[in-house]
């Protein structure tokens, strides 16, 4: 049975926005001529007004420094309340974080600065560019640092999501779950109990 997949509106897709800039800017340059005498610098001024509002869609998430950028990454949690995931509702599984594998750089980062890392799930989490949204992993250092290490398995990613909006439905709780950190040396890879 095909998973229900849940996607980022259009308007946030970093893609789409990038896409848009590149082609409003293309389109004022074309339509600026002095053929067009009226029409094309009303046309230029409108398209570049759109060109710049998706410019700032893009870089806006950026320079934000609390809450979390387009990819939904958490920074830090400095003033979350951490409360344990409630589970699935059935035996207890450990589960492996799909992409732990391509993101060994934010396993040792973690590692480093912990003495016990913990596992923090962050709904509506998208890779770099990706419209898809999943349930993401981050694991948390002692700094309360988050660095993202992963998904969950497609397979759970709609129950698990489920089970998490009824933690998390107050923006100041983040849910964890029990954390393995498997190998001493590259490739780790990070498994969860859910």
């Amino acid at each position: 049975m095909e998973a229900r997949r849940r996607f980022k509106p259009l308007w946030r897709w970093e893609a789409l926005l990038f896409a848009v800039v590149l082609v409003a800017a293309m389109a004022a340059s074309l339509v600026a001529r002095p053929s067009l005498p009226v029409v094309g610098p009303i046309a230029s001024v409108l398209l570049l007004a759109i060109a710049v509002a998706a410019a700032l869609a893009l870089i806006v998430p950026l320079l934000r420094k609390k809450g979390h950028d387009s990819e939904n990454s958490r920074h830090d949690l400095g003033g979350v309340e951490l409360v344990p995931f409630p589970g699935l509702g059935e035996v207890p599984v450990t589960t492996r974080v799909v992409e732990s594998e391509r993101r060994q750089t934010a396993i040792e980062a973690a590692l480093a600065k912990s003495r016990a890392v913990q596992a923090v799930l962050t709904p509506d989490a998208s890779r770099w560019l990706g419209r898809e949204l999943r349930v993401a992993v981050d694991l948390v250092d002692d700094a309360g640092a988050a660095h993202r290490v992963g998904f969950v398995p497609r397979d759970v990613d709609a129950r698990v999501d489920e089970a998490l909006r009824t933690v998390t439905a107050d923006s100041g709780r983040a849910a964890t779950v029990p954390v393995t950190v498997v190998g001493a040396e590259r490739p780790r890879r990070v498994e969860i109990v859910l």
